[in-house]
């Protein structure tokens, strides 16, 4: 009897913890579009007559996920918040040549981040202004370089180049931060909107071509390795001869992924947050 007890108990205590700290965990939606913030020179368009600079942030697009976060007290939370970026494209355009038609340069990146934060809120129960203060981390990154190029022949005609090049590799670390209200519309239930910015850059690790097509021909095979890939390193000798069959070298460079946007979403909290 005395066991029963005890087991009765530790049944009790071990369901009334899971309870309150169930009542601590919430869940939120992620669906922001991000405009570029900081923006850097990428390259520029070029005609005849003007050459114009082209200024953006591959971070600017559509950034989707989730988030899980935990209730220390009705005033501080602590958030994992996980999501996708679909990156708006960069074009760029050169019409110098009057003898080929104009040439075009998409470029266009993604990415994965994880970003813990920290959330501090206000206000009343039902309405709680709050701010948000975490890192990003970037995982997962690509960035595709699409460009059609023409090479001028003999007697007016010319070739058609397309080519397609990835850059892969690295993690990259930035800030964010968010100004947003809560709208508890029950005890479980909220809806959110907020405005938010994040300062981050990658560096790649590498460029590889990976369709290169000559008049509509597939033609990559026909590139050495030191053609097809470069890797960014942050010193290299340039008096190192570069064979066939290995790859380029290049400096490292740094990619804009800085942004600000806006957010509207939804919140589910498992239980009656405190």
């Amino acid at each position: 009897m005395k066991k029963k007890l005890t087991l009765s108990l530790i049944t009790l205590i071990a369901f009334s913890s899971y309870k309150l700290n169930a009542q601590k965990l919430y869940v939120n939606s992620i669906s922001t579009y991000a405009f570029s913030m900081a923006p850097m020179n990428i390259s520029a368009n070029y005609s005849p007559n003007k050459i114009e600079s082209v200024r953006s942030s591959f971070g600017k697009g559509i950034d989707l996920g989730f988030g899980i976060g935990y209730h220390f007290s009705s005033n501080i939370s602590a958030e994992i918040n996980i999501s996708y970026l679909l990156g708006g494209k960069v074009e760029f355009t050169d019409s110098s040549n009057p003898y080929t038609p104009k040439e075009t340069e998409t470029l266009q990146g993604k990415m994965f981040r994880a970003i813990p934060t920290l959330k501090f809120s206000a206000g009343e129960k039902k309405l709680k202004p709050y701010a948000k203060i975490g890192c990003v981390i970037g995982l997962g990154t690509t960035l595709t370089d699409k460009s059609v190029s023409y090479n001028s022949l003999l007697g007016g005609s010319f070739d058609k180049i397309e080519e397609t090049a990835v850059f892969s590799g690295g993690m990259s670390i930035g800030m964010k931060g968010n100004l947003g209200m809560d709208f508890n519309l029950t005890n479980k239930l909220a809806v959110f909107a907020e405005v938010n910015f994040i300062s981050q850059a990658w560096a790649p690790k590498k460029i590889e071509t990976i369709s290169y097509t000559v008049n509509g021909v597939d033609q990559l095979a026909t590139l050495d390795q030191r053609d097809k890939v470069i890797e960014f390193v942050d010193s290299y000798d340039p008096n190192v001869n570069i064979e066939p069959h290995q790859n380029n070298k290049s400096l490292k460079i740094y990619l804009p992924y800085s942004c600000w946007g806006a957010n509207i979403g939804v919140k589910f909290t498992f239980g009656k947050a405190e």
